[in-house]
C-alpha cells in the first residue's frame, strides 16, 4: 500500500489546479460577489481578475519563515527553518493543490525572514496562486529603525515596498504575547493603516490569544480601533487568530463582524482551542448572520512536514469535513472559502 505522502503527492500531480478529494466545490456555484470596477487580486506572478479565482483561498499561511527563538536557552544548535527547503515546500503546496487549494496568502515579511525569492520559486513551480504580504510582525522582532521613525516614515517605506515587491496584502500585523499593545506596536498599526489608504491593500492581523498570559479578551476589537483611528474601513481588515480565543458564545467575534470587519479562524486543526470548540463558535457566528465575514486558514509554518505531510491542505482535508458534520451547508462553506476570500483580497490598485 502506498504511503500517505505518495498518495497525496500523486493526487497533487494529477489534480493540481482542479478540485481535489477534500474540496467538493458545488455542482452549480451561485453567482459570485460583485467587485468594484478595476479591482484585482495581486499575486506574485500576475494580477488576477477576482471573478477568475473560483477555488478556496487560505488567507494566512507561511511558506517562508524563520522567526527568532524566544524559548529557554538551547543546549544544541538551532535546527534550520523547515521552510528553508524550498523544494520540500513546493511539494507541500502541490499536495495542497491536490486537496483543492487555489490560492495561499503568505503572512511573512522581512522581520520574519521571509524570502520573496523562495515564494516566487513556489509560485512558479505549482498551480497555486501565491500572494505576498508586507508589514511588521510584533514589537519583539521589529528592526531598530521602527523605534526611531515616525508612523508617516514607516508608512512611506511600506508603500514603496508594496509596489516594488508586488504585495497583495499587509499582514500579519500583531502584538507581543504580553499584550496590551505597546506604543511602538500602535505606531506600526497606524502606519500600516496609512499605507493601506495609499495602496488599497487589505490588512490581516495577529493576536496572541492562546499564546500570551495577559491578552485582553477585547484585543481584536482594540486592533480595529487603531486602524479606524487613521481612516481604515473595517471591511478591509481581517482580525486574525480569533479561533484561539475561547469564546463559547462568540461574543467578541460577533462584535468585530458587527463593525464590518472579517474574522479570521486561521489556526484550524491546531492551537490551544480544540476544533470542536471552534466549530461551535462558528455555528454561533453563522447563526447571527455573519457568514460573509469568516475566513479560514491554518497559519502553518512548515514545521514537521515529514510527520504531517499535506499540512497546508488540512484546512480543507480535516477542518471542512468537521463543518459538514456539524450541519454547515455547502453553500456556506463555498461562501467562506471562495467568495469571502476574494472579496477580502480584491482591491483597486493605486499608482506608485
Amino acid at each position: 500500500m502506498p504511503s500517505l505522502v505518495d498518495r497525496r503527492t500523486a493526487l497533487s500531480l494529477i489534480g493540481a489546479g482542479i478540485a481535489g478529494a477534500a474540496w467538493r466545490g458545488m455542482e452549480a456555484a451561485p453567482a459570485g460577489p460583485k467587485f468594484p470596477k478595476g479591482a484585482i487580486i495581486r499575486t506574485l506572478l500576475k494580477d488576477l481578475q477576482p471573478e477568475t479565482l473560483t477555488g478556496p483561498t487560505l488567507f494566512h499561511e507561511h511558506l517562508s519563515i524563520d522567526l527568532p527563538y524566544f524559548g529557554p536557552p538551547r543546549t544544541t544548535p538551532a535546527p534550520p527553518a523547515a521552510t528553508d527547503d524550498v523544494d520540500a515546500m513546493i511539494r507541500e503546496v502541490n499536495i495542497a493543490a491536490g486537496e483543492g487549494v487555489a490560492c495561499i496568502v503568505d503572512g511573512g515579511h522581512a522581520d520574519m525572514k521571509r524570502s520573496l525569492d523562495a515564494l516566487k520559486r513556489i509560485a512558479m513551480n505549482t498551480k497555486v496562486h501565491i500572494v505576498a504580504s508586507g508589514g511588521y510582525y510584533m514589537g519583539r522582532v521589529y528592526p531598530p529603525e521602527v523605534a526611531a521613525e515616525s508612523e508617516d516614515q514607516i508608512a512611506d517605506w511600506l508603500v514603496k515596498e508594496a509596489f516594488a515587491n508586488r504585495y497583495g496584502a499587509f499582514g500579519e500585523i500583531g502584538e507581543n504575547p504580553d499584550a496590551p499593545m505597546s506604543e511602538d506596536e500602535r505606531k506600526v498599526f497606524r502606519a500600516v493603516g496609512k499605507a493601506h489608504l495609499r495602496t488599497n491593500l487589505p490588512i490581516f492581523t495577529h493576536n496572541a490569544y492562546g499564546t500570551g498570559p495577559n491578552v485582553p479578551k477585547d484585543a481584536g476589537l482594540r486592533q480595529l480601533d487603531v486602524f479606524e483611528s487613521v481612516g481604515v474601513k473595517p471591511n478591509r481588515v481581517v482580525i486574525g487568530h480569533m479561533c484561539c480565543l475561547d469564546d463559547p458564545e462568540a461574543e467578541v467575534i460577533k462584535a468585530i463582524a458587527k463593525r464590518g470587519a472579517f474574522v479570521g479562524f486561521d489556526r484550524v486543526t491546531a492551537g490551544m482551542v480544540p476544533d470542536d470548540k471552534k466549530i461551535r463558535m462558528i455555528q454561533k457566528f453563522l447563526d447571527a448572520g455573519y457568514q460573509d465575514q469568516l475566513l479560514l486558514a491554518s497559519d502553518f509554518t512548515g514545521r514537521r512536514t515529514e510527520a504531517r505531510p499535506g499540512a497546508y491542505g488540512r484546512t480543507l482535508a480535516v477542518f471542512v469535513p468537521k463543518l459538514r458534520e456539524a450541519g454547515i451547508g455547502e453553500d456556506v462553506i463555498h461562501a467562506v472559502l471562495v467568495d469571502n476570500s476574494r472579496r477580502y483580497l480584491a482591491f483597486v490598485p493605486t499608482k506608485a
